[in-house]
């Protein structure tokens, strides 16, 4: 296995401005990630100023969550370290998505714990990598599914079959051993039979013990494949997490309009500046949920207090507050006060996030300011895409290289089909198109100014019909083409499909089951094991030939 460092077109207008523009990084956001003073800087505040969460607190809420079967002795040290006054964490995470879900999850999981590694060397402290698990989320389209190779070398999207409702946190959803042995066993009939096939089959159904909850599996799956890296896992949704929360849920409410507004100006700002804005806001959203009858409900300021979106509930000030000291399970952040909140809890050193993340968290600067807290360096995760050897035998096939596979690739396989006609197909037939309009014209107006009657109206009529065979004549000569080139453009398409497919990158679509079927994991270990998070480096796409 080799892995090599490509630097590609970023192709999303706020990674580019995040990546180059650092009096842009500046305006949005509390720190420079490419600036080597932002770690002491931000090391100088949590040691004076942050007052958040009771370490040792934080640390058995964690250790609760662990056990019993979430517990290798790495995680063990890593609570206990945790639990130090000077420990910091980098930190990050994901929605709770079938089986991980897109292989950035992991890619995400390796972030943090390397960046753990390589701040801890250089500060001399405990430095703790945690995975934030979104439990409270209740999107299910959004994770109730997988893309995997199948034996026929094609993409296939493959759902959830067992009950998944859209509106209650997939933290309280639960899956049945018989639902998931079902599921997997699906997976099976439509994925090839790869070298690891019975490996990842055994090891998955030894996680279906009980009945277990949609995050519950998920952070199996990930314990399974971190934890003996010491990666801390933790459900937003999670009871114990829930009731330490319960001080700062009354600080979101209490300054819920004045965070709406910082937020909103943000908004704007980046508007100004040429930019998207990344989360639609509304007037009066109170960027909180409120569990009503089992279904999370977004909540709104109104006159006098409080109310759901669907309007069934109002609440008064001090009714909120008080479902907040008592009952704080009954309560959940959304995508802006979500990052507040987990700032409260970990004293952060990084915050680790995909390119839509670090979008949005650039409206939340002066959020963080209004609730008393700073947003810690937000660094983008490792892009990885993963090229096995067909992949690159196909490369050497047509001469291309990595940045040729990664971006652009249709163009060139049209490019590359139309060097194999012996004249330019498209101009010849629009050339003929043209002479054939311009001849048929002439003679029109000729038989107008000659006859009259209807000649003009018949003579375009079956121009039309003409210029229509025509085209007809063109679509032959390209499928014509195309046939004759079949045997090439599959190995195109296979190209396609296994570095973009749905001309995505890869690492947004596949599951890593795909590659453990195939690979088994030694193109994961491989990942951990080489340093890929270094200072200074902006945006580098790591590709691992196979």
């Amino acid at each position: 296995m080799e892995i090599k460092a490509s630097r590609l077109p970023v192709g999303n207008p706020f990674m580019e401005r995040y990546l180059a523009d650092d009096e842009w990084v500046r305006a949005f956001y509390e720190y420079n990630p490419w600036d080597e003073c932002s770690v002491s800087s931000r090391l100088e505040y949590i040691e004076r100023e942050w007052r958040g969460a009771d370490r040792a607190e934080l640390a058995e809420v964690i250790r609760a969550y662990h056990t019993p079967e979430l517990l290798h002795p790495a995680v063990e040290r890593n609570l206990t370290r945790l639990a130090d006054p000077k420990s910091l964490v980098v930190i990050g995470g994901q929605q709770a998505g079938l089986m991980t879900g897109p292989l950035y999850t992991l890619y995400k999981a390796i972030t943090l714990i390397q960046l753990a590694k390589q701040e801890e060397a250089r500060l001399g402290r405990p430095v703790i990598p945690v995975f934030w698990i979104a439990g409270e989320d209740h999107d299910s389209e959004e994770v109730n599914h997988i893309h995997v190779h199948d034996r026929h070398d094609g993409l296939t999207k493959v759902e959830w079959t067992g009950p998944l409702s859209g509106k209650q946190p997939v933290s309280m959803q639960m899956m049945q051993p018989e639902e998931m042995s079902a599921y997997l066993q699906t997976l099976t009939q439509i994925m090839g039979d790869g070298a690891a096939k019975r490996e990842w089959l055994e090891e998955m159904q030894e996680l279906l013990e009980g009945p277990v909850s949609w995050t519950r599996h998920f952070a199996r799956i990930m314990h399974r494949l971190f934890g003996r890296e010491g990666l801390l896992l933790i459900d937003s949704a999670d009871p114990g997490l829930r009731r330490l929360e319960a001080s700062f849920f009354t600080v979101l409410i209490d300054q819920s309009a004045s965070i709406q507004e910082r937020v909103q100006q943000a908004s704007a700002g980046l508007v100004a500046s040429g930019l998207t804005e990344p989360v639609h806001l509304q007037d009066g959203q109170g960027n909180l949920f409120l569990l009503e009858a089992g279904e999370r409900q977004a909540l709104y300021r109104g006159v006098g207090g409080w109310v759901t979106k669907n309007g069934e509930t109002r609440l008064t000030q001090a009714e909120l507050v008080n479902i907040a000291h008592e009952a704080p399970e009954r309560l959940s952040n959304n995508v802006i006060t979500r990052p507040l909140m987990q700032e409260y809890l970990f004293p952060t050193l990084y915050f680790v996030g995909g390119p839509g993340e670090v979008a949005y968290w650039g409206l939340l600067k002066q959020a963080f300011a209004q609730v008393g807290l700073r947003m810690p360096i937000v660094l983008p995760r490792l892009q990885v895409t993963i090229l096995d050897r067909r992949v690159q035998k196909r490369m050497n096939e047509f001469g291309l290289s990595v940045t040729d596979v990664l971006v652009g690739l249709d163009d060139k396989r049209e490019a590359w089909l139309a060097e194999r006609v012996p004249f330019a197909l498209a101009e010849r037939f629009a050339t003929a198109k043209q002479i054939i309009e311009q001849e048929y014209e002439a003679l029109i107006n000729d038989l107008e100014q000659g006859i009259g009657r209807n000649t003009r109206e018949i003579g375009q009529k079956n121009l039309g019909k003409i210029l229509a065979q025509v085209e007809y004549y063109q679509h032959f000569a390209e499928r014509a083409v195309r046939e004759k080139h079949q045997v090439e453009l599959r190995h195109w398409e296979e190209l396609s499909l296994a570095v973009t497919p749905d001309g995505k990158l890869q690492e947004r679509v596949y599951n890593f089951l795909s590659l453990w079927n195939a690979w088994g994991l030694d193109w994961l270990h491989r990942l951990l094991e080489t340093p890929l998070v270094g200072e200074g480096r902006r945006h580098v796409h790591y590709c691992m030939f196979l």
